[in-house]
C-alpha cells in the first residue's frame, strides 16, 4: 500500500481491548475526511478504505478549455468509516457533526476479519480498477441491507453507466423509482 492509504488506517484498530469496540460509522455525505481529521485530533483509531478512480478535470488556459483524466482516491464504501471507540467516545464523535449513525456490530471478531479482507482488496484497488457488483441482474428483486434504505426491497430496472442503477423501491403500498450507486449499499438478491 502507498503512503496515502497508510494514513487512512490506524493499526490500533485491530488490537483487541476490553473497553473499546470497532464500529462502522455512517457519515453525513462527503464527510469521511472531516471525520478522519476529528478522530486524529482526539487520537481515536479509524480506517477509511480507499480506491483509485479516474475523474475528468477541466482547466481553462489562454481562453481555451482543456480536459484531461486524473487519478484520484475515493472512499471504497462512500459514507462509511470504521472507528474503534469506547462508550464515552461515541457521544464525542457526534460532536464532529459528521456522524449520521453509529452502526451496531453483533460479531466483533468477524468484523475484524472482514476489515483485513477489505485491506487486501484496497491494496489491489490501488493498482487495478475494481467494479463493485452485487451480482443482481436487471429485473431481479433485492433487499438493501445497509445505508438509509436498509431493510427495503426493490427491483433493478436498468444499469446505467458504471455506477448508476435505476431501481424501483417498495414504499407504503406503492413504488418509488430512484437512481442509486450500488457501491454505497450492501444488497442481497431475493429469490422469489
Amino acid at each position: 500500500m502507498d503512503e496515502t492509504t497508510k494514513t487512512n488506517f490506524d493499526e490500533r484498530l485491530l488490537n483487541v481491548a476490553d473497553d473499546e469496540i470497532v464500529r462502522p460509522i455512517y457519515t453525513v455525505p462527503l464527510h469521511e475526511g472531516r471525520l478522519l481529521k476529528f478522530c486524529r485530533s482526539l487520537d481515536i483509531p479509524f480506517y477509511l478504505p480507499l480506491r483509485k478512480v479516474w475523474k475528468v478535470v477541466t482547466q481553462r488556459h489562454a481562453g481555451r478549455e482543456y480536459q484531461y483524466p486524473k487519478e484520484v482516491l475515493r472512499p471504497m464504501f462512500p459514507s462509511y468509516v470504521f472507528v474503534k471507540m469506547n462508550p464515552e467516545q461515541r457521544s464525542l464523535l457526534y460532536k464532529s457533526n459528521s456522524v449520521a449513525k453509529v452502526l451496531s456490530v453483533s460479531n466483533q471478531p468477524h468484523l475484524l476479519e472482514e476489515i483485513q479482507v477489505v485491506r487486501q482488496v484496497e491494496s489491489i484497488a490501488m493498482t487495478e480498477p475494481l467494479d463493485f457488483n452485487s451480482g443482481i441482474k436487471e429485473g431481479e428483486k433485492f433487499l438493501i441491507e445497509s445505508g438509509p434504505w436498509q431493510g427495503i426491497y426493490g427491483w433493478l430496472i436498468k444499469k446505467e453507466k458504471r455506477y448508476l442503477w435505476t431501481v424501483e423501491i417498495e414504499c407504503l403500498s406503492g413504488i418509488i423509482q430512484a437512481t442509486i450507486n450500488p457501491s454505497e449499499y450492501k444488497m442481497t438478491k431475493v429469490e422469489e
